[in-house]
């Protein structure tokens, strides 16, 4: 649904400046230094505010700047063109909408609205948000009324026509079985010891010192303590059962220690290199990682499946059909568009 994307970029708002929301606010919209005209574009006679090209243009360079690129004054005027489009789109949008007399009720518009807001933390913060994005509750109310009638529009005129056949399933699913493939696991369990960091140093240098021989004492304790352990699991005794007795893991000393099933990228860099070096039913010596001291034991190794084909041909079809009602949509809009009177002004 297209409101995603509104959630995504008012909570990436939630991390800028409050100085920067300011100057945002108050500043012209301009294009490489010249000021953009109030009307834009018009689409079969109903004139488009520079507003909704503005909005358009900040969310582009905001997420621009998110993945590290900054947008050049000589490109800014290109990229408002382009954008221009998809406002333009969204316009032939609701007037199909209308003419097909597709309508949202207040109901649908305020339960997103509350939807978005409840993701941040006040109310304040919330409306600095829209202020950034030239928008106050009125305007976003508009653009989720906007947003609800291209879903309700797709839904009539596209999805009835979208079929995908069990032929274009098999072959995406032949074509992809890396997507589709599970990685090797590994059944892990352990027995851990807890040390710890000190948490900040103390202005007064005795109760530093006090605190780092305090730290130091803990830790000699769980390092001799994990040793002692090591040479009863080295002499066979029962590693599960050393590990319901003496593991400081609360969550897993109960079940014997047992971690589950780990993939190497899931887990802690020490414990990764330890268990992939490890054999089926053999333990390792001390391992120390940032949460204390560790002996692994290698339960099982899963190998690499792949997933049968029956498990995922419903996934792949709702992909598909995703795919292709967007596929046959975006050519909708596009024929809207050869169809109006469309002037662009910018």
């Amino acid at each position: 649904m297209k409101l995603k994307s509104l959630f995504v970029l008012f909570i990436l708002l939630l991390l800028m400046p409050q100085t920067l929301l300011a100057q945002e606010k108050v500043a012209p919209f301009t294009l490489n230094g010249k000021l953009v005209p109030q009307v834009v574009a018009r689409v079969n006679g109903v004139a488009l505010d520079s507003k909704f090209l503005q909005r358009e243009f900040f969310a582009f360079r905001f997420q621009s700047k998110q993945m590290g690129k900054e947008i050049k004054p000589e490109e800014e005027h290109s990229i408002a063109r382009e954008l221009l489009k998809s406002v333009v789109a969204r316009e032939l949008i609701v007037q199909k909408a209308k003419s097909l007399d597709i309508t949202i009720t207040d109901n649908k518009v305020d339960l997103q609205l509350k939807n978005i807001e409840d993701q941040f933390p006040s109310h304040k913060s919330f409306i600095t948000a829209l202020a950034f994005q030239h928008l106050n509750i009125a305007s976003l109310k508009e653009k989720i009324h906007r947003t609800l009638l291209e879903d309700e529009l797709m839904r009539r005129e596209i999805a009835p026509k979208v079929k995908v056949s069990d032929e274009a399933i098999q072959k995406y699913y032949d074509d992809n079985k890396a997507r589709f493939t599970k990685p090797v696991m590994y059944r892990v369990s352990h027995i851990h010891t807890t040390t710890i960091s000190p948490a900040g140093k103390p202005e007064d240098k005795a109760n530093q010192d006090k605190a780092e021989h305090l730290t130091k004492m803990i830790n000699a304790e769980a390092k001799e303590k994990i040793n002692s352990i090591l040479k009863k699991v080295q002499a066979g005794e029962d590693f599960a059962n050393l590990a319901r007795h003496f593991s400081e893991d609360e969550a897993s000393k109960e079940t014997g220690g047992v971690l589950g099933e780990l993939h190497p990228g899931s887990t802690l860099p020490e414990i990764s290199e330890a268990m992939t070096k490890l054999k089926e039913g053999k333990t390792s010596g001390v391992i120390k990682s940032k949460f204390g001291y560790h002996i692994l034991k290698l339960d099982e190794i899963i190998p690499s499946k792949l997933i049968p084909f029956s498990e995922t041909k419903t996934d792949i079809m709702n992909v598909l059909l995703k795919m292709e009602t967007q596929k046959l949509f975006t050519a909708y809009v596009e024929d809207l568009g050869n169809q109006a009177k469309i002037e662009v002004l910018l």
